[in-house]
Parts: structure tokens; sequence; C-alpha cells
């Protein structure tokens, strides 16, 4: 009987660190960011439902208008945070990839020739028997 409750509460754990290992941390302390966000959209538009505040903010093109950086606030927005260092700041490393000219490459050509084609593949084994 003692059992059931610390097996439930290792399950919740062990449930919320596999889910909490595909969502970035920082974009979930966002989320009461994103509840203020939908009061102010109910101030202005009383009939707006959830869903539709949603489907405006995440589903839709993005509007620059008056609330751009507001919107831009919301969790799960925009993927540009690398490490978060604290609990809500993000920093990105800057990775500086220099690309260099191919040199010349030799313009030879080697095709298959029947001569050079080794005695045994791995093919072989799955043709039919041939007579000699």
């Amino acid at each position: 009987m003692y059992l059931y409750p610390v097996r439930k509460l290792t399950g919740i754990l062990l449930i919320s660190v596999y889910m909490l290992s595909f969502a970035e941390l920082h974009n979930l302390l966002k989320i009461p960011v994103l509840l203020e966000h939908f009061k102010e959209h109910k101030q202005e538009d009383p009939s707006i439902s959830f869903w539709s505040f949603i489907k405006l903010h995440y589903f839709d093109p993005i509007v620059v208008d008056d609330d751009y950086q507001r919107d831009q606030q919301l969790p799960f927005r925009d993927t540009d945070c690398c490490i978060v260092t604290t609990a809500s700041v993000c920093e990105c490393l800057q990775v500086s990839v220099e690309i260099q000219p191919l040199s010349e490459q030799s313009k030879e050509f080697y095709l298959f020739n029947e001569i050079n084609k080794p005695q045994f593949t791995s093919f072989d084994i799955f043709q039919p028997p041939r007579c000699a």
C-alpha cells in the first residue's frame, strides 16, 4: 500500500523529465506571458477565444503591427535561444565558419570495365545457378 504513491510520484517525475527534454525550459517559463497577453487581447476583443488567440499568434502568418514586440515575447515563437544561462536569459554562441574554395579537382573519369569486375560480389549468391 505504501509503494503506490511512491510509484505514482516516480512516474510523474519520469514523464515530466521526458517531456521537458523536448521543450526548451526558458519557453516554459514564458507561459505566464502567454496568459497575460491573452488577457490583453481579451480586453480589446471580449469575444476572442483562447484557440483563436493561439491560431492568430502561432498558425496565421506573422503580422508586424502595434503589439509585434509583445508577440515576440510569447513562448515557442522563435528558436533563437541556444543556451539558457540563468532562469530566463538566453545566449547564443557565435559560430563563424569560413568556406574555402575547392581546389582544382582532377577531371579524370574512371569507367567501369568488365575486366576490372571482381569475381565475387555480394549479389552473386542471389542469382540462379549457371550451366557450365
